[in-house]
């Protein structure tokens, strides 16, 4: 069983390093200036990713010091973590969009790695043109509506709106519930599906 994982995880890593080498080869034969894009992109990105961290660490250390801050910081701290990665998603999008190529960056991956949800079916891999454009539209709503509905969020738990709150955390509640129980049926549909 443990043989199984380390096999696992190498064939995830060799398509990672695939998807790159594909990149690589596709801006080659772009022009300069969307290589020039890509380089800033992929700096605006890595901020971005900095930008993350630095969000959860300030969290992290609010939430320690609890005693000492308005009882306000902690949640709104919290709530801006899934905004600053609304930001870096926009970003990717962005960049997959002018390149034509999906992903832009190595950071997608380790971002998508890092990610709870599992979107049904295979991964796509490298994509380029109007696929890639389609990719990257939907991660712009996604990230849109994301980044909105928690940076409203955060306000209202800064400014102890009760009645902006109230309806946020029901909605919250909700989607995650659904979340959950689509989660636990598609993995419990595809372990019977692989036993067969």
């Amino acid at each position: 069983m443990e043989k199984t994982a380390v096999q696992k995880s190498a064939t995830e890593k060799l398509s990672s390093e695939q998807v790159k080498a594909q990149l690589a080869s596709y801006l080659e034969g772009q022009p300069e200036n969307i290589r020039s894009f890509h380089r800033m992109m992929k700096v605006l990105e890595s901020i971005s990713f900095g930008i993350i961290i630095t969000v959860f660490i300030i969290a992290l250390v609010l939430s320690f010091m609890w005693k000492s801050v308005p009882v306000a910081a902690i949640p709104t701290a919290w709530l801006l973590l899934p905004v600053s990665a609304a930001i870096l998603t926009l970003l990717i999008a962005v960049h997959a969009l002018v390149l034509r190529a999906f992903p832009p960056s190595g950071l997608f991956t380790i971002f998508q790695g890092g990610s709870p949800i599992r979107l049904p079916g295979k991964s796509q891999g490298f994509q380029t043109g109007k696929a890639a454009e389609f990719t990257a539209w939907g991660l712009i709503l996604v990230g849109l509506i994301v980044g909105a509905f928690f940076a409203v969020f955060a306000w209202s738990a800064w400014t102890v709106n009760w009645a902006i709150l109230t309806p946020m955390i029901t909605i919250l509640g909700v989607a995650m519930g659904v979340v959950i129980v689509i989660s636990m049926l598609f993995t419990t549909f595809q372990k019977i599906f692989k036993s067969r």
